[in-house]
């Protein structure tokens, strides 16, 4: 394991004007109050669904509908809940969407939005209800090895979620092709094979068709990684000018070299590895808790395997989320702060990495004066300014 100097934050006014800093937060902070509400918003609508007679209502109505059949329960149930936050939720996604234009962040229309948000929804039921189901008509009917199958099962479906997510799901969202031949691509696969790293490919991802925000990521395990580049960051990739500052090139070799270190440090195996653990641990401590009379009282159900017993787990999994989001963002930052100290050391380069961080920070939009608390809770990247002390620190050491 490598040191990792994380130094700290500097003033944003020391990298930034003025008028960026104003600009950034002006947009980052009613949106993060905007995010607050949402997610408060649909913590209020599980804890109704699970937890209040009216609720409960709804979706034993809902249910009804497949009469005495339990599969047919069980999936209208999870239907219901689903459609509710999907319905509650619909405002303040297009409250984002419509701040997004009219900062010129995105690039498509409500329509282009609105599809592409039923996409997402209609993704989210199925790895949903399937899971689900199976659950709750696993505890019903008792198999044998249960409950240890289940949680297998459940470790079983990240790791394939995974593997298959790249294939599978990506392509419903962004078109992808390789990134052409050329210096940038000799460059970029070179330092691949410097850094140890196979990698399958390096993809463009056509995000410019829905916003201008710059991004790059790692996807897939084996033969399916590969590095994913938006075509909004190539979109200034040049040859380095005369005056010797950095180029859109060497922005894009700094960002793919930082993807490059988490695959060097195995950051997304080891991801993938903690989900599935997690998910076998949820699946045993909710037979566990729904084992629990009060559990059962609270929730109105007579066990995990009560065909209505979905509101609940989905209440229970979104307040487990919420009490394991300062560890699960503690670790990601570090992992994030990992991968920007091994760029440095492999491209020798701290002034494209401030370059870089200016970039991010003023086409996405950054908070460069976040919040601790929310930092704390749900941050899993370094703050900007965290990440270009970063790269001064390691400009003084060389």
């Amino acid at each position: 394991m490598i040191a990792v100097p994380r130094p700290p934050a500097a003033d944003p006014l020391a990298a930034f004007t003025e008028d960026e800093v104003r600009a950034c937060v002006d947009y980052a902070k009613p949106r993060q109050r905007w995010g607050l509400a949402g997610y408060g918003t649909d913590l209020l609508v599980l804890a109704a669904l699970a937890l209040t007679g009216p609720g409960r209502a709804v979706v034993r109505g809902v249910a009804g509908l497949a009469g005495t059949w339990a599969p047919g329960r069980v999936v209208l149930a999870t239907l219901a809940v689903l459609a509710v936050r999907a319905g509650v939720g619909l405002p303040f996604s297009i409250r984002a969407f419509r701040q997004d234009a009219r900062a010129g962040l995105a690039t498509q229309g409500l329509g282009g939005f609105l599809r592409d948000w039923a996409k997402g929804r209609a993704v989210g039921l199925v790895l949903t209800v399937l899971p689900l189901a199976a659950l709750v008509l696993g505890a019903r009917w008792q198999p044998p090895g249960w409950p240890l199958v289940a949680a297998a099962v459940a470790a079983l479906l990240v790791l394939a979620l995974a593997v298959a997510g790249p294939v599978l799901i990506e392509p419903l969202f962004n078109r992808f092709s390789p990134l052409d031949p050329g210096p940038l691509r000799a460059r970029l696969l070179e330092l691949a094979a410097t850094m140890r790293v196979p990698v399958g490919d390096v993809l463009v991802a056509d995000a410019s068709r829905r916003t201008t925000r710059v991004n790059a990521y790692v996807s897939g395990l084996g033969r399916t990684r590969r590095v994913v580049v938006y075509d909004t960051l190539l979109a200034a990739a040049g040859p380095r000018p005369p005056d010797g500052s950095s180029s859109g090139s060497d922005e894009v070799t700094l960002v793919v070299a930082h993807e490059l270190a988490h695959v060097r440090h195995r950051d997304v195996l080891w991801g993938t590895v903690g989900a599935a653990a997690l998910a076998a641990v949820s699946v045993l401590a909710a037979i566990a808790l729904f084992d629990l009379a009060p559990v059962q009282r609270a929730l109105g159900v007579t066990g995990l395997g009560d065909p209505l017993a979905a509101p609940g787990l989905l209440l229970l999994a979104a307040v487990g989320g919420l009490a394991a989001a300062p560890v699960a963002s503690a670790i990601s930052r570090w992992a994030e702060a990992r991968a920007d100290w091994v760029a440095l050391e492999v491209t020798r380069d701290p002034a494209t990495a401030v370059a870089v961080e200016r970039r991010l920070a003023l086409e996405n939009r950054a908070d460069l004066r976040p919040n601790r608390l929310l930092m704390v809770m749900f941050a899993s990247h370094p703050t900007t300014m965290a990440r270009i002390a970063q790269a001064w620190h390691w400009a003084e050491r060389h």
